[in-house]
């Protein structure tokens, strides 16, 4: 072998191991991508569906004192009012990474969002407040509204509803407290995204807005 040639392989070895060395990364480039986008949505799914599932429990512990008492407190109505608020926001999180990352389409997924949001917007006129300017914290607080025939019946309604939801989320998410998720190893910020119970939970609150042929308008125009 010549010098020539044999300079000529060593330059084909080196170019072959640069071309193996710059797929190596670009694979493991790409991989760490994956990783960190799967760690995001997984973190986002977690959230989303533990806000939504534990805010539907307290939505219903206020429903029910308020038809009880017949009343509300303002506080309380602005809790009320800012708990649907963020059931509609998780909801509407969910169904849209659902979409996305699994690629399949929810027949009037979104519309399902629409369901608290309405019911945030109902409170808002009880308070005489703008839409999503809930304060929890109002300096009037304790002072007491009292609830009304048409009030009261639309009250019920929300319960209803938020009684199925009540069903539902404590079927589908394993674990679920108050505040929150506990004690299920399988569901966590960092695998929520790979485990079906956050697309089931969608489903089956999909499957029931059919069953009861919502609309929007339901609470607010009836």
């Amino acid at each position: 072998m010549t010098i020539k040639h044999k300079n000529l392989w060593i330059f084909i070895f080196i170019g072959l191991i640069a071309l193996l060395l710059v797929s190596s990364i670009s694979n493991l480039l790409l991989y760490l991508k994956s990783v960190n986008i799967n760690n995001y949505l997984s973190r986002r799914v977690f959230e989303d569906t533990s806000g939504f599932a534990s805010s539907v429990l307290k939505t219903d512990q206020i429903l029910n004192d308020s038809l009880h008492s017949k009343q509300i407190t303002v506080g309380n109505a602005n809790i009320l009012g800012n708990e649907f608020l963020n059931q509609s926001n998780d909801i509407f999180d969910l169904v849209d990474i659902y979409v996305h990352n699994a690629m399949e389409e929810i027949p009037m997924g979104n519309i399902i969002s629409y369901i608290p949001e309405e019911f945030s917007l109902y409170i808002s006129r009880i308070l005489n407040r703008p839409p999503q300017s809930f304060d929890i914290y109002a300096y009037n607080k304790d002072e007491i509204i009292k609830l009304n025939k048409e009030q009261l019946a639309k009250f019920t309604k929300m319960k209803d509803i938020n009684d199925k939801l009540v069903e539902i989320v404590k079927k589908d998410v394993k674990g679920l407290k108050t505040y929150g998720i506990e004690n299920n190893a399988d569901f966590t910020p960092l695998n929520a995204i790979k485990n079906p119970l956050w697309k089931r939970l969608i489903n089956d609150i999909v499957d029931y807005k059919n069953k009861i042929h919502w609309s929007p308008g339901f609470i607010l125009n009836s």
